[in-house]
């Protein structure tokens, strides 16, 4: 995909998410998130929403059940509980994000 492409489908699935899944907060990350888009063969978002099932399997489920996309996605999915804690135990894969990604809502 090109770079216009990509940007249009990173709008395409954050507004699926939103008017579909009622999120707190959704974070880009990985090479878009970067703005690397010469780099992309998928999405990363990150997703912060407390009212969802209790196993990550079936988080991902739900959501992906709720979004099309013409590029393939990882929807990670955390309660806001979840990732104030990994914040806080500072991990290392959460502080990237925080780091790298750009809020695309929240």
């Amino acid at each position: 995909m090109k770079p216009k492409e990509i940007i249009a489908e990173i709008k395409n699935i954050t507004d699926q998410i939103i008017h579909k899944y009622n999120p707190q907060k959704i974070i880009l990350f990985g090479s878009a998130g970067r703005g690397e888009y010469d780099k992309v063969n998928d999405l990363d978002f990150l997703i912060i929403k407390d009212d969802v099932p209790i196993h990550g399997i079936a988080r991902m489920r739900e959501l992906d059940n709720l979004i099309e996309r013409n590029i393939a996605a990882d929807l990670l999915v955390y309660r806001s509980e979840e990732f104030e804690d990994r914040v806080k135990l500072r991990d290392p894969f959460i502080i990237t994000i925080l780091k790298e990604g750009q809020t695309l809502y929240g």
